[in-house]
């Protein structure tokens, strides 16, 4: 069957594809969220990469999400995974032995349908999307699923005996199993000539095909040094000839093994060239038949001993490939080239295994009586856990000792929230040992869904609970009601003043509403007394003073109207284009249809699930009003009333309106326009304080949540900032403190009020370098970073690679310029990083030669995705020979800069002092 979308691909059916990203897409657009788990089982994850392109859709379906990777290599970069811990499960696995856990197999269940991928690409930029990798994908339904799809239950099943899994992530393949089996239980099996083959129990050579075979055609990113593997395949079918397909210099293998091997059982080898441009990381055997028919194996496992000649008990990985009798060849077109022609490239041997880590830790779970901690295995030393908060990515905090022989321990009485970081330090012969990072799980909001909301606390306090608080949500009601009653009286005519962008010098006076705000006002008290007729006391004092003049007007009677709300606004009738009547009505009351049975009965459970329906309605109503009135009506306001309504989106964002800060739906988006309209010409001078300090904070808020990189959130981030710097030169320190109250940083603490005035004096200065060796410094507390000149900056730092220092540095820089970078650490080791436009230069030291190197830079691929993973690195490179010399792009782009590299990197640095660690 061709790749084709979930839409034509109906229950019972295969589909072969290169990632599983457009499936996922297909399924959310069905918008009815019926999914109720999803499972992504990979070696290597980049979090980061997960978080911006598939949790937020895959949530969307409606799943909760878990994502469970091999123990041994999991390093997430805790300032790209945010959400890990409290949006989804990050779980860790880990075998007797120290194998790979090393399966690429993605599931996504619900009552009504269920998707399956098995394929070779992990949770990662690369697997997902730049790779050329290869997928099988499988739908089923209530009536049909293919066998395939049982075949992966039973592998599933079979985890928990063939490897240690962190509990929240077990319990999840738990549920995912349940689900599959409930959805399958009724359907009839359909054979697809698909089987899963996995080495839970037996190698996955045992369970190939049997049968003459005249031709294998091979081809893996690695093979094992003695070439095991294809020993053992040509002597399992005797084939007349091998064809194997490599990449020179980027395929791991040794040359004259593949040869001595060939040689030995008398095989002709055919090496052929991949001409693929994209970095070719699937895996395929494919065997031709004598009369022409032919059968593969696709998936997850290389060519090496671990992969394809043991099983897990016997020191091998996990490994789930497919096999599928086909029609047609999958193996990719290649130019021959000589055997002799390849040089050696290599990788730690497969037999050396990984069974001698220890103490490794799999998870740290957030729990009513303290955090509970689960190893894979006994420990065998005694072992400190160290905690770091997300703010401070450098300082941890032992907060317990374990005793040798640990494997599931409590630590009472210690509570840290979901997403912090965690680790196992201890001592191995007087030398300091680290191990595995992970994220502190807080299994409650990990396990509910999209749409569901926990019960609300009787005893929460503060404005995280604005919408469960009835006073305050009271008072936003009347706040919306009264401003829309001020907008649906009459027609708002335009801003009175002259000062007014776009604005005529028109006497709006007269009709009641608008306000004459030019030199001859001069009188205050007037003025509010007119705002507080428009938009109401309660709605005003909101306006100048947040959430604690909201509180504090809590007990004074409504405002009055002109006319009542109901008169002006039918909250029945389709106020969207894509609303009808219907929906809008079960938004305005959600829980009618329910009503007679809630009444009659009361109990507490039934009472805290009606609260949950209708919160989580007027919640979607809520931030459905705010965009509405942003987009439409508040660039006719007056100028209070648009205060006032940026107060209410910002408390929107506190009271999780909205699910997300990205995308159309978000509320970035909606912040953004609220704030580029705050300022029309016409505010008061008494109140410029009041404008200032509200843009500051929103305008913090934006800055705190943009993702790295060239994204549409950055780049409407720095639009905003342009548009309302001279807002926030009027920001008052008293009065950001005021407003800054309730919210919480992009980190989720409290928001710092000094922390606030300080970014406000960088945007007012209008120098973006300087915001980003802020934000650099902010980023990583024993970095310094300081500017040599115009266009040269320095970074020192306790990092490995000089160059992942430079380059995110390079990143954080304005884009529209040149820029270049020198990156030092204190083993003396240095790099030096330049861009212009989309051109990326890099410079180092290897051995007696520098080393430069050239990459072209996308909207997908950043200086920091070059600097830290190196297969974006060699997509990206354009090659110039030999890399010891310089080229004239990287001579001109570095001329432009004022960059010297012969002079070398800073030696006795006039700023080296500002090195010293800082204390925070």
């Amino acid at each position: 069957m061709p790749e084709q979308s979930i839409r034509e691909l109906r229950g019972g059916e295969v589909a072969s594809a290169s990632s599983p990203l457009p499936f996922l897409f297909a399924e959310d657009k069905r918008a009815d969220r019926q999914a109720r788990e999803a499972l992504f089982c990979t070696f290597n994850a980049d979090l980061g990469f997960f978080e911006r392109t598939v949790l937020g859709v895959t949530q969307s379906t409606g799943a909760r999400v878990t994502v469970v990777g091999d123990a041994g290599i999991s390093a997430p970069d805790p300032r790209a995974a945010r959400n890990a811990g409290t949006r989804y499960v990050h779980g860790l696995a880990a075998t007797p032995s120290g194998s790979a856990f090393h399966p690429k197999v993605t599931v996504l269940v619900g009552p009504e349908r269920a998707l399956v991928a098995v394929g070779s690409g992990n949770l990662s930029l690369g697997g997902w999307h730049l790779n050329a990798e290869t997928w099988t994908v499988a739908s089923a339904d209530r009536e049909h699923y293919p066998a395939l799809v049982g075949d992966v239950v039973r592998w599933l099943q079979s985890l928990s005996g063939v490897c240690a899994i962190s509990p929240e992530a077990s319990a999840s393949i738990n549920r995912t199993v349940r689900g599959l089996e409930a959805l399958t239980k009724n359907g009839a099996s359909v054979e697809t000539g698909h089987r899963l083959l996995h080495t839970s129990a037996a190698a996955i050579l045992d369970q190939l095909p049997t049968g003459p075979v005249s031709e294998l055609r091979l081809h893996a990113p690695f093979l094992d040094r003695d070439a095991s593997a294809i020993d053992a395949l040509i002597r399992r079918f005797r084939p007349d000839a091998v064809q194997l397909l490599v990449r020179p210099g980027e395929t791991v293998m040794q040359p004259d093994s593949v040869r001595r091997v060939t040689q030995d059982l008398g095989v002709a080898l055919t090496v052929l060239e991949d001409q693929g441009v994209r970095y070719r990381h699937g895996k395929l055997v494919e065997a031709v038949r004598p009369d022409g028919t032919l059968w593969t194996l696709t998936g997850s496992p290389n060519l090496s001993r671990s992969a394809l000649l043991r099983s897990v008990g016997e020191g091998g990985n996990v490994e789930v490939g497919v096999i599928r009798e086909r029609s047609g060849t999958l193996f990719p077109a290649g130019a021959p080239i000589p055997l002799s022609s390849l040089r050696p490239v290599a990788i730690p041997s497969d037999d050396a295994g990984r069974a001698g880590r220890t103490n490794l830790l799999l998870a740290c779970e957030r729990t009513e009586d303290g955090l509970a901690v689960t190893f894979a295995a006994p420990t065998t030393t005694a072992v400190e856990i160290d905690v770091s908060a997300s703010t401070h990515f450098d300082d941890w905090e032992t907060v317990g000792v374990l005793p040798s022989g640990a494997i599931d321990a409590k630590l009472p009485g210690i509570d840290r929230p979901g997403g912090t970081r965690a680790r196992a330090t201890w001592l191995d012969a007087g030398v300091r040992r680290y191990g595995t990072l992970l994220f502190v799980t807080d299994g409650q909001r990990v396990r509910e869904r999209v749409g569901e909301t926990s019960a609300p606390s009787r005893t929460a306090r503060g404005p995280a609970e604005l919408i469960t608080d009835s006073r305050l949500w009271a008072i936003w009601q009347r706040a919306i009601g009264e401003l829309s009653a001020a907008r649906a009286a009459v027609a708002v005519p335009r801003v009175g003043g002259s000062a007014g962008p776009g604005s005529e010098a028109d006497d709006d006076t007269a009709s009641g509403v608008g306000l004459r705000l030019d030199d001859e006002v001069e009188d205050w008290l007037t003025y509010t007394d007119e705002a507080k007729e428009q938009v109401g006391s309660a709605m005003f004092h909101f306006a100048l003073g947040g959430l604690p003049a909201l509180r504090a007007n809590a007990a004074a009677p409504p405002a009055k109207l002109a006319e009542q709300t109901d008169r002006l606004v039918d909250e029945r009738a389709a106020g969207l284009d894509e609303d009808d009547a219907e929906a809008v009505n079960e938004d305005t009351d959600p829980y009618a249809a329910e009503s007679t049975d809630a009444e009659s009965d009361d109990t507490e459970a039934q009472a805290d699930a009606l609260i949950a329906v209708r919160l989580t309605a007027e919640k979607r109503r809520r931030a459905r009003d705010l965009g509405r009135i942003v987009a439409d009506d508040l660039v006719h306001l007056p100028a209070i009333p648009r205060l006032a309504v940026v107060s209410l989106v910002l408390v929107g964002i506190r009271s999780d309106l909205w699910e997300s800060p990205f995308g159309q739906d978000g509320w970035m988006r909606v912040l953004g326009a609220a704030l580029q309209h705050l300022d029309r010409g016409d505010i008061p001078r008494e109140a410029t304080a009041n404008f200032g300090s509200v843009s500051a904070v929103g305008l913090y808020l934006l800055r705190e949540h943009r993702p790295a990189g060239r994204t549409s959130e950055g780049l409407m981030y720095e639009a905003v900032s342009a548009d309302i710097a001279h807002l926030c030169a009027a920001a008052e320190p008293a009065i950001v403190a005021q407003h800054a109250l309730p919210y919480t940083n992009g980190r989720g603490f409290p928001l710092d009020p000094d922390d606030v005035m300080r970014v406000v004096a960088l945007l007012v200065q209008g120098d973006a370098a300087a915001d980003a060796l802020e934000q650099l410094e902010r980023d990583h507390p024993s970095w310094r970073a300081h500017r040599h000149s115009a266009r040269i900056f320095h970074v020192h730092g306790d990092f490995t690679s000089p160059f992942r220092g430079a380059a995110e540095l390079l990143e954080a820089l304005p884009a529209t310029e040149s820029f270049a970078v020198w990156a030092t650490n204190d083993r003396d080791r240095w790099a030096a990083a330049a861009r212009r436009r989309d051109d990326l230069i890099h410079v180092e030291p290897r051995g007696e030669r520098l080393h430069w190197g050239h990459h072209r830079l996308t909207s997908l691929i950043s200086p920091t995705a070059v600097a830290r993973d190196a297969g974006v690195a060699q997509r990206s490179r354009v090659l110039h020979v030999p890399t010891t010399r310089s080229f004239r792009e990287a001579e001109d782009i570095l001329d432009a800069v004022g960059l010297d590299i012969a002079a070398g990197p800073p030696v006795n640095c006039p700023d080296l002092d500002l090195f010293a660690p800082r204390v925070r």
